[in-house]
């Protein structure tokens, strides 16, 4: 029988480390018993929690993040930083010279993404069918589950209204370029506009886990921690019972409680860096070896120019076209947006002082656009150090294929924002550059060498690491099976972009959903292998 509760009109109930401070009953190490545990409530975790809870089962989500509701976001990217970004959006590469930006709150990075909306393509859900022995994910049988993410995250096509300036001079550059561009899909009801996506929804607008899957997870019984870091899966003759967990206080650090979770089926939804790193810290068996490895970022660079007239670029929707032309032969896309003044400081050459002042006052000349390449899969993560006191390392850095696929999109791009009639172009470069003219782009970036491993070049960021605990049937080349179940260890799932099998053009959440519902409806599939009642 479903068991419906009462959920609070605005918010979402969760238990924080305060309150687990306060509760005597808890105290300093306590445990709890659920059906399922569901280890990160992003794009994969909230999905997961709400199919089981819907299907009767009980449900415990555990995040390492805090809890930020919707009416404390001011949309001011420097009060979002410090509250619900991973490391304040400084989490990098081991060479700190690729920034992978992600949500660090209850929602994940659903709460701070710009509400691009990818679909993948066909071709793609085919390949894996085909090439990768994942029958049930071809384009037809995947289908159902698609419609399903549509409709839960109201997935629309930018109207006109939609569309800002900065869209404006992008649609402007690609027509004379000739270069095929369309509306971005988003994820939002009703956008209010402000263009301050990355900075979280005040509005409840933009459709993440906030204001999705976790309330209505919630309203069928899921209960919900924040502030709680898994520190490794329990498991018991090849199969998953469980979790550790402390829950740390957010403002200091310090361990409130430790917390044992005994539950019949373990779900790992912490997203591509974060699950093979509980994975590594359980010492798990893993006979391909693969856990953590294999890892595509798709790096992207943010290509700023200037015009001589005022575009107002950070008025109405943040993301309003895409530049698909090279999408499908590439592995390139580009999205138009302008930075916030938050992130300008990591891009031109605006310095600091009186330079940054007189650089600022052209902030509302300014339009950009995102410049996204397709990387080879190459990247790592690897847990360093004891459960508590370790620590995680990103290992990424450009091949030379992968460095001039980021020289091609930074040039297209900025092609593209001269033809729109840009008077600057400020590359993405550690070395501070800038062209006038498309005349003498090319020479500028012949001068930006490879060098050490193509370290300190471009700054570059990624939303979308994906493919670190991939999904195969073979057991000695993946690490989770066709069911999204690890091959190794019986009852735990995975439900992220980890397991995506191979590297793609696109972003990753809308997949990372249609996936998760995918798994779930295979946990219940199997639920007489995994359930007692």
């Amino acid at each position: 029988m479903q068991r419906i509760v009462r959920v609070p009109q605005d918010g979402v109930p969760v238990t924080e480390a305060r309150d687990v401070a306060a509760d005597p009953s808890m105290g300093r190490k306590f445990s709890i018993k659920t059906d399922v545990v569901v280890v990160g409530s992003g794009a994969g975790g909230s999905v997961v929690a709400y199919e089981m809870a819907k299907a009767g089962k009980s449900v415990l989500v555990l995040e390492s993040g805090k809890y930020y509701p919707s009416a404390e976001f001011t949309e001011h990217l420097g009060d979002t930083i410090h509250e619900v970004y991973r490391d304040q959006a400084g989490q990098a590469n081991s060479t700190a010279d690729v920034l992978f930006i992600e949500g660090n709150c209850v929602g994940g990075s659903t709460v701070i993404g710009a509400c691009v909306m990818h679909r993948l393509n066909p071709s793609v859900w085919q390949d894996w069918a085909d090439n990768h022995g994942l029958k049930d994910l071809a384009p037809d049988k995947i289908a159902p589950y698609t419609k399903i993410v549509d409709r839960w995250l109201n997935v629309h096509v930018n109207e006109a209204h939609e569309i800002n300036a900065t869209a404006h001079k992008v649609i402007q550059g690609c027509e004379r370029m000739g270069f095929s561009w369309r509306p971005v899909e988003r994820n939002v009801k009703k956008c209010a506009l402000t263009g301050h996506c990355l900075a979280g929804c005040p509005s409840d607008r933009k459709m993440s886990a906030l204001v999705t899957h976790l309330p209505w997870a919630a309203a069928y019984g899921a209960r919900l921690f924040a502030d709680t870091h898994v520190t490794r899966v329990l498991e018991r003759g090849g199969r998953a019972v469980g979790v550790e967990a402390v829950i740390r206080d957010p403002k200091t650090g310090s361990i409130v409680s430790d917390l044992r979770v005994d539950a019949e089926v373990v779900v790992l939804a912490a997203g591509a860096i974060h699950t093979p790193l509980i994975m590594q810290r359980s010492q798990l068996a893993d006979r391909s070896g693969r856990i953590g490895n294999g890892m595509a970022v798709q790096p992207f660079v943010q290509v700023l120019s200037t015009f001589k007239e005022p575009v107002y670029g950070f008025r109405g929707a943040l993301t309003g076209v895409q530049v698909d032309e090279f999408q499908d032969t590439d592995g390139y896309f580009f999205i138009s947006g302008l930075a916030e003044p938050e992130q300008l400081m990591a891009v031109g050459e605006q310095k600091a002082g009186d330079a940054h002042i007189e650089f600022m006052k052209s902030y509302n000349r300014m339009a950009g656009i995102n410049a996204f390449s397709l990387d080879e899969g190459s990247g790592s993560v690897v847990w360093e150090g004891g459960l508590t006191d370790g620590r995680k390392v990103i290992k990424w850095n450009p091949s030379r294929k992968e460095f001039k696929d980021i020289v091609r999109t930074t040039a297209l791009a900025s092609r593209i924002l001269f033809s729109a009639g840009a008077e600057r172009v400020w590359l993405p470069t550690f070395e501070k550059m800038h062209a006038d003219s498309v005349f003498d782009l090319d020479d500028k970036l012949r001068s930006v060498d490879y060098g050490i491993n193509g370290l300190y070049t471009f700054r570059m960021n990624t939303f979308s690491p994906h493919g670190s605990a991939r999904m195969g049937v073979d057991p000695y080349e993946s690490v989770v099976s066709p069911d999204g179940e690890m091959h190794d260890v019986s009852g735990l799932y995975v439900a992220d972009a980890s397991l995506f099998p191979t590297p793609v053009a696109a972003g990753p959440q809308w997949a990372t959903q249609v996936f998760a519902k995918y798994v779930s409806d295979r946990i219940l599939a199997r639920g007489s292998n995994h359930f007692l009642g």
